[in-house]
């Protein structure tokens, strides 16, 4: 049981870890790939776990098998809106052949790995959550305000059949919740030898670009120029070569003033140097920055990023094609519409090609302080003293974006570690795996959280 204040105790952290455990290898045994998704198979193994704790459901559909579930504890005497736990249930694809084990048996190895699509992105955090949401019914915590459980589809694609969805369609469902805890931020990051935790207050858009290239057909055993093809090839240099502006957005200005107060020296010194700059620069920051691997999440939260990924081209060998298409995976600082980056990225290109946007999703960003960040600051401190805390801006994009009115922290921890430093690649990646100690870290904070938080003292 949980100790005085609801703090997990040791032993009752060992219980919590064991049933997140157990979901997560449950959830992963799902094929919920996206597309097509087929979520349906998730919502209905959640609502399974909440009937037989007598907990009321809605699970929605925003189309055939796109299953969104939410459900809800709520307060006898509320004096606060509700706290949301959210995350998607979807996984992206996974090449079979790549895999070590199967990549949709859940398997537990003798080293306390967890396997499968998701174990990482982000089937152990909704394992972890409803774990946390079952356990405040069966003990009868007296809530001060209401505590939402959503499990969403179509997150890995785009959000618009599961959070989007949901926010527009069936806002009665989560829309007064002021606060949501989501994926993106908790894991340890490392500058100057100084280790803290970035807090998901802002992220990057994805503006997907498709650019389409014109130029004379053919028979391939007869070169012509300037054809599609070649046009796609110049382009392809272009964009390769072409450096997006070094920007400081707000939410990375605050973990650099984070990275600031818990260093000393000329570490220190340097960091401030770049906050003061007029014109600041990439190498300024950089040489602060010990590692690639540090310098390359810097580099993905400070300047917009143009990823080519998909190309179509021709259906027979011997025909040289009028056409060829290029999908842009683009993710775009806040700050700047989605219109004002397809210009920036017309100008790269010229008139080798036509930039046509394909999704208009722009970065989010907001005030990180709240009476819910200091919590969170708080029950990392119960659990990993003198560790601090520092607002980040999010890479990638999460269903935050949807969200308009709720205030949605990307965090759910994990302790430092060799091996977290490993899961860097897995998620998206082959072999993707998690350890069931670093499931059961996110689940004893998460329950100490909202205990703090949402329950009555």
């Amino acid at each position: 049981m949980a100790t005085a204040g609801y703090t997990a105790s040791d032993a009752f952290a060992g219980t919590l870890q064991a049933e997140a455990v157990r979901h997560l290898r449950a959830l992963l045994r799902l094929d919920t790939t996206s597309p097509p998704g087929h979520e349906r198979l998730a919502a209905d193994y959640i609502a399974a776990q909440l009937d037989a704790e007598g907990i009321p459901y809605e699970i929605v559909e925003s189309a055939p098998t796109r299953a969104n579930l939410v459900a809800r504890l709520k307060a006898e005497s509320p004096s606060a809106p509700p706290l949301l736990l959210m995350g998607h249930t979807d996984v992206v694809s996974v090449e079979r052949d790549k895999w070590e084990r199967d990549p949709f048996g859940g398997e537990l190895d003798a080293d306390g790995y967890v396997w499968g699509r998701g174990a990482l992105d982000m089937k152990s955090m909704v394992a972890g959550e409803l774990t946390i949401f079952l356990e405040l019914k069966r003990q009868g915590i007296p809530l001060d305000r209401d505590v939402i459980l959503a499990a969403f589809a179509d997150e890995e694609v785009s959000g618009e059949l599961g959070a989007g969805w949901v926010y527009a369609h069936r806002n009665d469902l989560i829309g007064d919740a002021e606060y949501a805890l989501n994926e993106g931020g908790g894991s340890p990051v490392t500058v100057g030898g100084v280790t803290f935790l970035g807090l998901g207050s802002g992220e990057k858009g994805q503006s997907i670009l498709r650019v389409t290239f014109r130029g004379k057909p053919g028979h391939a055993s007869t070169p012509i120029p300037d054809t599609a093809v070649a046009k796609l090839g110049r382009a392809l240099v272009q964009l390769d070569a072409w450096e997006p502006e070094f920007t400081i957005t707000t939410p990375v200005r605050r973990t650099l003033e984070g990275l600031a107060a818990i260093q000393t020296g000329e570490l220190k010194a340097q960091v401030e140097a770049v906050l003061a700059a007029d014109a600041p620069a990439w190498n300024d920051l950089a040489a602060v920055l010990s590692s690639e691997r540090e310098r390359r999440s810097f580099w993905a939260v400070t300047h917009h990023t143009a990823v080519p990924t998909l190309i179509e081209a021709g259906d027979r060998i011997n025909v040289i094609p009028s056409e060829v298409t290029l999908d842009v995976d683009c993710r775009i600082l806040p700050g700047i519409t989605a219109e004002g980056w397809r210009d920036l990225v017309q100008e790269v290109i010229g008139d080798l090609g036509e930039v046509e946007l394909l999704t208009r999703n722009e970065g989010i960003a907001f005030d990180p302080v709240s009476p819910f960040a200091d919590a969170i600051q708080a029950t990392i401190d119960g659990l990993l003293p003198g560790t601090k805390v520092i607002p980040t801006l999010i890479g990638g994009r999460t269903d935050a974006a949807h969200l308009k009115t709720i205030k949605t922290y990307g965090f759910w921890p994990m302790a430092p570690s060799e091996r977290v430093r490993d899961y860097m690649g897995l998620a998206h990646g082959h072999n993707e795996r998690v350890h069931v100690d670093d499931v059961g870290f996110g689940t004893r904070f998460g329950w100490n959280l909202v205990t703090s938080f949402a329950a009555k003292e």
